[in-house]
């Protein structure tokens, strides 16, 4: 039987990309296994002069300044950080038709209050012990869960998961605005784990080599080698599921093409 040229060249790329997955799983298992040799377990938060440049996981309850919140929700709710996410019904310049697109910038300043919001992110002061979660730290927290409590923004109602002039989106029309808010959950990670360089009373990544850099937040306590251990191998699971699902696609996407183009032959 004849292999066409189509089936050659997808078995290459479904050759190069599963032998570039190992390679990048393996390299996980071996940075890895270089932190677990060498991380010190902060698990009070207690600053120790003599950590500092060092790998750490420092663990504890999280501490915080305030809760935060946005003006437009009618309650303050147990949130440390919370994104807010606007978007705009609009017509596609690119092509017929509408889309939703992200709000960066106000519409107008004529007072009209769901006008003049953006996409915005607020994140409170994050404490574990004496230690401050900087920026990045910041960044990795994640925001899971859903807020859509109130039933009613201004003009627009809920859906359940967003705010929006139309809930059942049957009689969306040009202008129509939606809101939708996700915050971390406090109530079920009240606790942290950071596994990073400590610099003073923060964190700076740690540096494996000039490709690979190491800073994770964990939202639970990691305490020791067993459960840091865990938690690193989760991570190996994660990368290796995904780097094959990836595959999967490109397989797909690969077999469609050759199929379509012996049918149009």
């Amino acid at each position: 039987m004849k292999i066409g040229k189509g089936t050659v060249i997808l078995i290459a790329i479904v050759i190069y990309f599963i032998v570039f997955a190992f390679i990048n799983i393996d390299k996980e298992k071996e940075i890895n296994k270089d932190i677990l040799d060498k991380v010190i377990f902060v698990n009070d938060g207690t600053y120790d002069k003599k950590n500092d440049g060092k790998l750490v996981v420092v663990s504890g309850k999280i501490e915080y300044d305030s809760l935060v919140s946005f003006l437009e929700l009618s309650e303050k709710f147990g949130a440390i950080k919370i994104q807010r996410e606007v978007q705009d019904y609009i017509k596609n310049e690119d092509k017929d038709g509408y889309e939703w697109k992200e709000r960066k910038e106000p519409l107008t300043n004529d007072g009209n209050y769901l006008k003049q919001i953006v996409s915005e992110e607020k994140v409170s002061r994050i404490m574990i012990g004496d230690f401050e979660l900087d920026k990045k730290g910041k960044a990795l927290l994640p925001t899971d869960k859903y807020y859509a409590k109130q039933e009613v923004i201004g003009e627009l109602s809920s859906t359940g998961l967003y705010y929006t002039n139309d809930p059942e989106e049957e009689n969306i029309k040009e202008g129509d605005m939606r809101l939708t808010y996700k915050y971390y959950n406090l109530e079920k990670h009240p606790y942290l784990s950071v596994l990073a360089i400590q610099k003073g009373h923060s964190f700076v990544p740690y540096k494996y080599d000039k490709k690979h850099s190491v800073y994770q937040v964990f939202t639970s306590q990691v305490s020791n080698k067993v459960k840091l251990e865990e938690e690193l191998n989760k991570n190996v699971k994660k990368t290796t599921k995904g780097k094959f699902l990836f595959i999967i696609m490109i397989v797909g996407i690969g077999i469609f093409f050759i199929v379509d183009n012996k049918k149009k032959a």
